[in-house]
């Protein structure tokens, strides 16, 4: 079993939070946005698709990041990393 520091719980504590999806009925248009990669490889951004998709998808105002991190599997920073990325899109805002 992986240990876990004292310093991580109290970063994910702090920096958990709950997020609406700005637009939760239509296709979010991630390639325009330059959020998905393209051919020519990762994008500048180096945020991991998957934690982009998840976030949105679960991101109703109930869901803490933790509460995606658990049921994704996904590391709770590139959660949090795609998080920030989604509200600098606009495509989320904080609850």
């Amino acid at each position: 079993m992986e240990e876990i520091s004292v310093l991580t719980i109290l970063d994910v504590l702090e920096k958990n939070g709950k997020y609406k999806n700005t637009n939760p009925k239509c296709e979010p248009q991630l390639g325009k946005r330059k959020l998905y990669e393209g051919i020519g490889g990762p994008s500048k951004q180096a945020v991991d698709q998957l934690a982009l998709l998840w976030v949105l998808n679960m991101s109703d105002g109930e869901h803490s990041l933790l509460d995606i991190a658990m049921r994704s599997g996904l590391p709770f920073g590139k959660l949090r990393s795609a998080a920030n990325l989604l509200i600098e899109k606009k495509l989320l805002s904080e609850n």
